[in-house]
């Protein structure tokens, strides 16, 4: 989902007029609550994220380049928004169990998130399975599957080492695909 904002409200935004920042905030929303979704289980705290991070964009518009699409610069705060409160929860201790089958490189390498695959996966259905996946696991595998991001990036974002980064992502990809398996072995006997 794009935002569609005009010239005329950044400026009013930037000269602080509280219409423009609510024209701008109403913009916003739905495609910037989407990007809190994919890292919270909850609409309540995506949007408590998205509030945080509109403030921010409110806070700095005065200092976007114009040569920067508004939207690119909204979204990367959003998202730097959800990675920081990510790195506030990741204080709390999180216990992980595993066994040695979630370490192995399982066959699902990627998602299409458009449509459904060759497993009949949707983004939606993703995104109710991801929820079950320990959190660490679970950003990792945001990080780089919908966000696109590099092993050494999340390792320097997350603080934390590249074979670590690895590690829950090919935890959360066997993860989800035992959820996907059992699942699809659950409709197979119902159709029976």
């Amino acid at each position: 989902m794009r935002i569609v904002v005009k010239d005329k409200v950044l400026k009013a935004c930037k000269r602080g007029e509280r219409m423009a920042q609510q024209a701008l905030y109403k913009a916003c929303f739905q495609p910037l609550l989407n990007i809190c979704m994919r890292y919270k289980n909850n609409e309540e705290d995506g949007v408590a994220i998205l509030n945080d991070a509109f403030l921010k964009i409110l806070t700095n518009i005065e200092s976007l380049d114009p040569s920067i699409p508004f939207e690119a610069w909204a979204k990367r705060i959003t998202i730097n928004c959800c990675i920081n409160d990510y790195r506030k929860l990741r204080s709390k201790p999180e216990v992980l169990s595993y066994d040695d089958e979630y370490v192995r490189e399982p066959s699902i390498h990627a998602f299409e998130i458009e449509e459904e695959d060759h497993v009949g996966i949707t983004l939606k259905k993703l995104k109710e399975l991801l929820k079950k996946v320990p959190a660490s696991s679970q950003e990792v595998f945001q990080l780089y599957i919908l966000e696109g991001y590099s092993h050494k990036e999340i390792a320097e974002i997350l603080k934390i080492s590249e074979g670590t980064s690895k590690w829950h992502l090919n935890n959360a990809r066997g993860k989800l695909k035992e959820m996907i398996v059992d699942s699809q072995n659950r409709i197979s006997r119902i159709a029976l």
